[in-house]
């Protein structure tokens, strides 16, 4: 589970639950006392609303000042189409993995804010079966107490105008003792954000640090997070969002390494008659990768890219869709293609690697491509062949003589090498690949399968 993508379903359902304590306008307290019983008539609405959307509200207790209860996510698939009428974009595989989740919440009226606790009281069914499964008591004791000292806990503030809202993660600093020593760091994590209506609209976050360690077997990490998401229309595909990280090492030796600096991306998103256009910017310092056979670094990374004519009716269809349904799946596929989707990838580019030890120059290459809408799913599963019928576009791969030296060290590539000879350019090496009408030419020459 993404660390957004949770904070987010957290966060969606209790302001959900409470959205309707919440008073349209600014008024004092004295008023809002007065409005009690409407207030709690309107909670009422709401909260039947979630119990027949995917969720139960448990162990309910109403003060004058103070309420608290218990959510709790039953039915994931529903669960999902409620965060998306809240604006909030959950895939039902992420949904899965908190079904059976409960989440405490306490709310304290004040003159100018209501406050919220909230805070796992009981473990999502797939963990508790992972749990189950190692039959490993002592754990599942650790983490038991760790649920009744409120390890993991948010706090968050809303106005009475039901506006915006901020809060925080309390910090973490745990140790579970199994056969392989857990430790769980989680610093400076603090979020905000705005309301209109029942929709999120805006939501920045902000973690200085968090830390995963689990024995020799996978160490991850991350640092300088920070991130905003605004909504700009009607669906939850008209958005802009930034995104960066300062440092990031996911270690699951001898598999792989990875340690990257400096990410940050930039996206945009907007919907015109049912279809949506995506833009991407991404931009790395550094990223290695260590294999068991070989150590790749990329240094100023580049992506620019942009998809159009996505269906957003058949995509919401296909997040909601469990995966086993390949039937559905497919058809929903089709519905998407059918719309002639178009990618259009203006830069992609390495400044410079690190191969076989030696840092050489990189590449640049930019592409354009289209998918035929009679694109037929089910044949493409029996022969990958028919995509060559139902695509069409332009690569343009543009390698320094030195990446494509060190290429040319596998056989292999250098056999492809000798078949397809580069055009040069400036001491570049150049490919120019034309796909279409069936056929895939590399610098005019027919590629034979």
């Amino acid at each position: 589970m993404h660390n957004k993508k949770l904070g987010f379903l957290i966060l969606g359902i209790v302001l959900t639950a409470i959205v309707y304590y919440l008073m349209s306008n600014n008024i004092s307290t004295t008023k809002a006392l007065e409005q009690n019983t409407k207030l709690k008539q309107q909670v009422n609405m709401q909260l039947t609303q979630m119990q027949s959307s995917g969720f139960s509200i448990l162990d309910r207790e109403i003060q004058q000042e103070e309420e608290h209860f218990v959510i709790s996510l039953d039915d994931p698939q529903k669960a999902t189409v409620f965060f998306a009428q809240k604006g909030l974009r959950i895939d039902i595989e992420e949904a899965e993995e908190l079904k059976g989740l409960k989440v405490r919440v306490d709310v304290s009226y004040f003159n100018n804010a209501i406050s919220l606790d909230l805070y796992p009281v009981t473990l999502p069914i797939n963990l508790k079966t992972i749990l189950a499964i190692e039959e490993n008591k002592d754990l599942s004791s650790q983490i038991d107490e760790m649920l009744k000292q409120k390890v993991f806990f948010m706090h968050m503030n809303v106005d009475h105008s039901a506006t915006t809202f901020t809060g925080n993660v309390k910090d973490i600093s745990e140790t579970i003792k199994d056969e392989k020593e857990i430790q769980l760091t989680l610093q400076g994590y603090e979020f905000s954000g705005e309301l209109k209506g029942e929709r999120v609209t805006k939501f920045k976050q902000t973690l200085n640090e968090s830390h995963l360690q689990m024995g020799d077997e996978m160490d991850r990490y991350i640092s300088g997070l920070e991130s905003s998401y605004e909504l700009t229309g009607a669906t939850t595909y008209d958005y802009i969002s930034d995104y960066s990280i300062e440092e990031i090492k996911i270690n699951e030796a001898p598999m792989a390494v990875l340690h990257a600096n400096n990410i940050s991306l930039h996206s945009t998103s907007n919907v015109k008659n049912g279809l949506a256009e995506e833009k991407f910017n991404i931009k790395m310092n550094n990223i290695d990768i260590l294999t068991e056979e070989e150590k790749i670094g990329m240094k100023t990374l580049l992506l620019d890219m942009n998809m159009s004519n996505i269906d957003v009716a058949a995509l919401e269809k296909l997040q909601k869709t469990d995966s086993k349904n390949i039937k559905e799946s497919d058809a929903l596929i089709e519905t998407i293609v059918s719309k002639n989707i178009h990618m259009d990838i203006s830069m992609l580019s390495v400044e410079q690697m690190i191969l076989h030890g030696k840092e050489i120059p990189g590449f640049t290459l930019h592409s354009k491509m289209d998918i035929d809408p009679s694109l037929d799913i089910y044949q493409l599963g029996i022969n990958p062949k028919h995509a060559r019928n139902k695509m069409n576009g332009d690569i343009h791969l543009s390698l320094s003589k030195e990446l494509l030296n060190v290429i040319k060290e596998d056989p292999k590539a250098m056999l492809t090498y000798m078949m397809y000879r580069p055009k040069r350019k400036l001491g570049q090496r150049i490919y120019h690949i034309r796909i279409g009408n069936g056929k895939i030419k590399v610098n005019g020459k027919t590629v034979d399968f």
